[in-house]
């Protein structure tokens, strides 16, 4: 059974999981009004709430949620991949969001 994300602007590289994903579970993205958006495999076991990446995102790259960037890659980041403290930083600061 596939797993649920919901992306929050049409602009976003990323989407929210709506529960626990486990490395290789088909995610269905859909928009606040219940749209298909997306859907992807996850390539990495991802907990409830976090953030899945919508697309390829090179090291560097600013990362949309919410319409807005939240941060940049710190690594390479594959569509399918988890998204959190361990491959994004703040612009603002530098510190690992």
């Amino acid at each position: 059974m596939a797993k649920r994300a919901l992306l929050m602007s049409a602009t976003d590289d990323v989407a929210t999981v709506i529960e626990a994903v486990s490395a290789g579970d088909t995610v269905v993205v859909t928009t606040k009004t219940g749209e298909a958006a997306d859907e992807l495999s996850a390539l990495a076991d991802i907990p409830r709430f976090h953030k899945i990446s919508l697309r390829s995102l090179g090291c560097g790259a600013k990362i949309y949620k919410y319409g807005q960037v939240i941060g940049r890659a710190t690594e390479c980041i594959e569509r399918g991949g988890y998204v959190h403290v361990h491959n994004i930083e703040s612009i603002k600061t530098g510190v690992r969001a």
